[in-house]
């Protein structure tokens, strides 16, 4: 067996958001809310083991944690108990519409990333040629990353990963977006990381992607961590047990509008647990909070995707 890269024990994630119940006619009246405070458990003792040189996939229906897991693993997000150790280098972590500044230019968040991650000026001017080349993004790498599409900004975070080469990736939903010739290529370069003894770890509904680039799945199940082993057997098992379950159809939070995640939240205020709103929704819960805390404090407005313009109307 290769080192491990990352090793994650018993880690517990739980969020404590406040639920506001339906006013009554005298709440309305004296315009007092009452607010009960609901523990909603994102991990639940789960523990792995990623080894160096090894493509990993994390699977598992919406809600069960993945993400707040991928988080955990990457050290942006504290659990409330267990450890994470890693070994080289911290992981770089790709999500979808988390990571850039939108009001610089593509070009400026390839600097502005690079010269964070230790890289020197001269490093990066010789880096970009390449960066903009698999990006395919064109002359938008000089325009405000807040103009771009979904699919675009993927692109380039990912030229950007690839160019620096971590020694550990971590893909939350990242190749979810983007057209057919794109993925191949990223799968190539991915593949091309992992022959060098890069490690990835990916979160993705793609269970053909995963079975078809992965070593290694581990199947997460509210929270908790229901199978570890090969991807072709992890892969098999979960679906012969959800194949019969009803489903949503899925797409990445980013790609929802600020009319939809309105409606979301206003069921979360009306008392909707986030655990059953990310199941139904596919927006993982960490998300659906973060989606809470800017609606209170921006209302609608704040809930608009931050790169994709005014493209959410009534």
């Amino acid at each position: 067996m290769t080192e491990p890269a990352i090793i994650a024990t018993d880690i517990r994630v739980a969020y404590r958001p406040f639920a506001d119940r339906v006013p009554t006619a005298r709440r309305s009246i004296g315009r007092l809310r009452h607010r009960e405070t609901r523990e909603v458990v994102a991990l639940d003792g789960a523990s792995c083991t990623i080894r160096r040189g090894e493509a990993v996939a994390i699977v598992g229906r919406n809600g069960a944690g993945k993400s707040t897991m991928l988080r955990v693993l990457a050290g942006t997000l504290e659990p409330d108990s267990g450890s994470v150790q890693v070994f080289g280098e911290p992981p770089t972590l790709l999500q979808l519409g988390v990571g850039f500044n939108g009001k610089l230019s593509g070009k400026h968040n390839v600097y502005l990333g690079g010269l964070a991650l230790g890289h020197s000026r001269a490093e990066l001017d010789a880096m970009l040629p390449e960066i903009e080349s698999f990006a395919e993004i064109g002359e938008a790498i000089d325009r405000p990353v807040s103009t771009y599409s979904s699919g675009m900004r993927s692109r380039l975070a990912f030229a950007i990963a690839m160019t620096l080469k971590p020694e550990t990736l971590l893909l939350d939903e990242i190749l979810a977006v983007g057209d057919a010739s794109f993925k191949e290529r990223s799968m190539a370069a991915l593949q091309d990381l992992v022959d060098h003894a890069g490690t990835v770890v990916m979160v993705t509904h793609s269970l053909a992607q995963a079975k078809r680039f992965c070593d290694t799945a581990i199947w997460l199940d509210a929270g908790r961590v229901k199978m570890v082993g090969p991807a072709d057997e992890v892969i098999s098992e979960y679906s012969s047990a959800t194949e019969h379950r009803d489903t949503t159809t899925e797409k990445p939070p980013d790609e929802w509008n600020a009319k939809e995640r309105t409606q979301l939240i206003r069921r979360l205020l009306g008392g909707a647990k986030p655990a059953d709103l990310a199941a139904e929704s596919g927006v993982d819960v960490a998300e659906i909070i973060s989606w809470r805390r800017r609606f209170i404090e921006g209302g609608r407005k704040a809930l608009r995707p931050r790169f994709d313009g005014d493209d959410d109307d009534d």
